[in-house]
């Protein structure tokens, strides 16, 4: 088991490049998403959240276990996908061709309450880059509530023909402190406050609306986040008493951040998975935030690839303008996402749940000195 605090640390070094080769069964120009392991139907469906109070619109996407099969969910709308496009360099129109396994119009399944998992983006991207791990969370029984962050996210195009584009919410020509300071401010005072408020929408609904009533486990609550939703995890794991457990994805502290103190002590069930590149760092070494103690899983990634814990390098490897299909990189990112998805499934199963986790208690490497 990995510790924290004053027990031995327990790290478990996972090296992609060296695992046997995977073929890749999926025409050129085409992205099959790997399909969910569970034992449900995924369903999706987006939701408007209005908060008066701050005079803010979120845009939430939730995937769900669902019952039964209807209309097949895109990927994503055509004008996130034409800014996603021009940002990342990719093949226009390069959503048409990513199939996912996903349905909108499908009921909730009946056998719940369903734990619910809230998922946090990296900056200057959006949810649907997470949809491999979403799909996989909902098909495993869970509810899934991903939220766009605008200015913070890439582009948040809403049902009536609005968009928010990212733009900085940090002093751009500042020293790296000082814009520290902002963006610590900014994760305080609106993507933690943004999680708030989606949880108490979310239990609103859970209590009135026909589609969602009675559907959600709200005594089960996990938080996942990339980047800078890794951090708005982590803070909102530490700050928010109805969230049982969080996962990390390579999010870090900057400088000026809480005052600089290191590591924050969440005191509560966390998994942090980082790159090489992040857990070497001798500033920090992925260890900006430690949990509850016996309950911290600090899991370190062969390479420095900070996009590989979303479906991004697969995107590259199918529909990237610079370059043509790339088989291995596509073999390589598969791996990665895949793993990710196991281990983040098996964490928050074992703390919302009560299941075993076998790859995170048994394959490790304890450091006893």
């Amino acid at each position: 088991m990995f510790r924290s605090g004053p027990g031995p640390a327990v790290i478990l070094f996972l090296s992609l490049l060296t695992q046997p080769s995977v073929a890749a069964d999926v025409a050129h120009l085409v992205l099959e998403l790997p399909a969910p392991d569970g034992p449900y139907a995924v369903g999706s469906k987006t939701l408007v959240l209005t908060d008066a109070r701050r005079d803010r619109d979120l845009l939430v996407t939730t995937w769900f276990p669902a019952s039964g099969k209807s209309v097949v969910a895109p990927y994503m709308d055509k004008r996130t996908a034409a800014e996603f496009s021009a940002e990342w360099k990719l093949q226009p129109g390069f959503e048409q061709n990513v199939h996912t396994h996903a349905w909108f119009q499908s009921p909730i399944a009946k056998n719940g309450p369903f734990p619910l998992v809230l998922l946090e983006h990296g900056s200057g991207v959006v949810p649907a880059i997470y949809t491999i791990l979403a799909e996989g969370l909902a098909s495993n029984g869970f509810i899934v509530a991903a939220t766009n962050h605008p200015p913070d996210s890439l582009i948040a195009v809403f049902p009536d023909g609005r968009e928010v584009k990212a733009k900085p919410y940090w002093p751009v020509d500042a020293d790296r402190r000082t814009q520290g300071v902002a963006i610590g401010k900014f994760a305080e005072d609106v993507l933690v406050a943004d999680v708030r408020f989606v949880l108490d929408r979310l239990q609103d609904m859970n209590a009135n609306d026909n589609f969602w009533r009675g559907h959600i486990d709200l005594a089960k609550v996990g938080i996942v986040g990339h980047s800078m939703g890794g951090t708005t995890a982590a803070l909102a794991t530490g700050q928010e008493s109805r969230i049982s457990a969080g996962v990390n994805l390579d999010g870090s502290t900057f400088p000026g951040m809480n005052a600089d103190v290191r590591p924050m002590d969440l005191r509560k069930p966390l998994l942090f998975m980082a790159t090489e590149e992040h857990a070497s760092n001798p500033e920090t070494h992925a260890r900006e935030y430690i949990g509850s103690e016996s309950n911290t899983y600090y899991v370190v990634v062969a390479g420095d690839d900070h996009m590989g814990f979303t479906d991004a390098r697969l995107l590259m490897s199918r529909f990237s303008k610079e370059s043509p299909p790339d088989d291995r990189a596509y073999e390589r990112a598969l791996l990665k996402v895949e793993l990710t998805r196991s281990l983040v499934e098996e964490f928050l199963a074992k703390y919302l749940k009560h299941s075993l986790a076998p790859e995170l208690d048994v394959l490790v490497r304890v450091d006893r000195k």
